[in-house]
């Protein structure tokens, strides 16, 4: 159901069974980057495949990795050549892929030859500022094509210097990892000074943990490895939410207990609003079983969160909190602007057609989405995806407690992060029989 087909219809019911949770793409994209610079042959076991990490292995392979696709488990062989001065400039698109381009601005600075980084009209908006000042403040030679601080990027390569750098830590996390992604390549490596509030420092801690495992954590460069991508946690949050809002129970494989991955957040928060999780290990595994209260929808509870450290998790939340009996408060909502769609705007619209009451208000760090959970009257609801697979998927969630008739306009947006979401969707998925 990926494919082009015009509106996709979205079902009411319940959710219940085993899903297996696709991999961290996050973690997927971090470790195509060292398996990609380091040299000899790495395995990755259960990356992600996604339109996000395969523009970053396209971009890879165009400098020289070798990446073989083979199910669920992929192989990279490198190290990245370099072209020199003389080659033809390369043009390297990443479109709508966010992480990929951050990452790849900071490689190119030290890889010989002469590139342009571009992307998507979307992508042309989303800032690269903080970056491209470190980058310069390290010797690299980056100059904005159009527009200061966005892309098109021209880059000269090789030119970027090992060192000490001041760098912005409150607009995204991914300037700093791809400073740290690219520092085991710079002689002496790279030391930050983080300006200011640390936005989602939890991805921080993804990066080191790619970096010990292909032995780059003491600088002197990456090593070969097999590197484990263990369950993406904001996949989970989308039938984490669905179980809630509809009553269902759903057991999830491949998530780590102990994860580090910021939308991990949202387990607590289904569990403030009312749900049930629990862990079960084995000597194979740990699987987390998630119920909805027994009293259905009727019975979530709301909740006043801060969804800064995990943006990506903002938007199943807010359709949680549409069934819940009385207002929630999302804090920290400024950077929602700056995803692949204005989230926050995004989320307002899902809410609105859906019949929910949802507005912005301001507190002293900006934007707050405000939730008056059952306030308003359900109805079906012709959803717009905003090109967002975040969108997509909410959508998917709220669909569950509508009355039927629900469409969403892009139901291929999901690709970028879960092209497979809709098969496993509609696995979980049991007729309505009086949801509540």
């Amino acid at each position: 159901m990926n494919q082009k087909s015009g509106a996709r219809p979205l079902r009411r019911g319940r959710l219940s069974g085993d899903l297996f949770v696709p991999g961290s793409k996050s973690l997927t994209n971090r470790a195509l980057v060292a398996a990609a610079c380091a040299e000899g042959e790495s395995v990755l076991l259960n990356p992600l495949e996604s339109s996000d990490t395969r523009a970053l292995a396209s971009a890879l392979r165009l400098l020289g990795a070798e990446i073989f696709f083979e199910g669920v488990s992929w192989r990279v062989r490198g190290p990245l050549r370099p072209r020199g001065d003389s080659a033809p400039e390369l043009a390297i698109d990443v479109g709508d892929a966010g992480t990929p381009a951050r990452f790849l601005a900071a490689i190119l600075a030290a890889v010989p030859g002469r590139f342009v980084l571009d992307g998507s009209a979307r992508m042309r908006e989303r800032p690269m500022s903080p970056l491209f000042e470190a980058i310069r403040a390290l010797g690299g030679e980056v100059r904005c094509v159009v527009r200061e601080g966005f892309l098109p990027a021209a880059i000269r390569g090789g030119s970027l210097r090992g060192g000490r750098v001041r760098i912005r830590g409150d607009v995204s996390s991914q300037f700093l990892s791809a400073l740290m992604l690219v520092s085991p390549l710079v002689p002496g490596g790279i030391e930050l000074d983080v300006e200011g509030t640390l936005a989602s420092a939890s991805y921080l801690s993804l990066t080191r943990r790619v970096l010990e495992g292909f032995g780059a954590s003491g600088g002197g460069g990456y090593r070969p490895a097999r590197f484990r991508v263990p369950g993406d946690d904001s996949a989970a949050c989308f039938p984490i939410a669905g179980a809630l809002v509809a009553g269902g129970r759903v057991t999830l494989h491949g998530l780590a207990r102990d994860s580090e991955q910021p939308d991990a957040a949202f387990r607590s928060w289904a569990a403030t609003s009312g749900g049930t999780l629990a862990w079960t290990s084995s000597a194979e595994e740990d699987t987390l079983t998630v119920s909805g209260p027994p009293g259905g929808a009727k019975a979530l509870l709301p909740i006043e969160v801060d969804v800064d450290a995990a943006p990506d998790a903002a938007l199943p939340l807010a359709a949680l909190v549409a069934f819940a009996g009385g207002t929630s408060r999302l804090t920290g909502a400024l950077r929602l602007r700056e995803k692949e769609s204005d989230r926050l705007a995004a989320a307002l619209d899902l809410l609105t057609r859906a019949g929910a009451v949802a507005r912005e208000e301001r507190d002293a760090r900006g934007p707050v989405l405000v939730v008056d959970g059952r306030a308003g009257i359900p109805r079906p609801a012709a959803f717009a995806a905003h090109g967002d697979h975040r969108v997509a998927m909410s959508a998917a969630v709220l669909a569950l407690n509508l009355p039927e008739g629900s469409t969403l306009d892009d139901p291929e947006a999901v690709a970028k992060s879960w092209p497979g979401f809709w098969s496993a969707w509609d696995a979980l998925l049991e007729e309505d029989r009086g949801i509540s």
